[in-house]
């Protein structure tokens, strides 16, 4: 009796640690955990479309992509893209976390260097 208690124990939590484990079987989307802020691109567009940071001092900033084209994230002091301020390396498939240097308090734009169309804001707070 106490074998097959142990036997249907064994059973159960190999059955409760299966349902926990993600059915697709390929990297997962959770953000990394060292990143201050993260975006994510899909269907051509960056979610969330505001991030906010800290003023004054560096920060990281993850970009998943989730679309089987390559994206990027590049940052201007405004939409006229007239001074850009940073741009990071394109990812395809992945994740990549950007190490960005301080900025002041404001508003700033971000967008895809290959897709102009994917926006986004920079909130800087101080």
């Amino acid at each position: 009796m106490k074998t097959t208690r142990t036997t249907f124990l064994a059973v159960a939590l190999v059955a409760v640690l299966g349902a926990c484990s993600t059915a697709s079987g390929g990297e997962s989307s959770t953000p990394p955990t060292d990143a201050d802020a993260t975006v994510t691109a899909a269907d051509m567009a960056f979610a969330p479309g505001t991030v906010t940071v800290t003023a004054g001092e560096d920060f990281s900033l993850a970009l998943v992509n989730q679309d089987s084209m390559p994206h990027n994230i590049a940052v201007y002091t405004d939409s006229s893209k007239s001074e850009k301020l940073f741009e990071g390396e394109m990812v395809t498939d992945g994740t990549i976390v950007y190490d960005i240097s301080a900025l002041e308090p404001g508003e700033y734009f971000f967008d895809c260097s290959l897709h102009p169309n994917m926006t986004g804001t920079l909130v800087v707070q101080g």
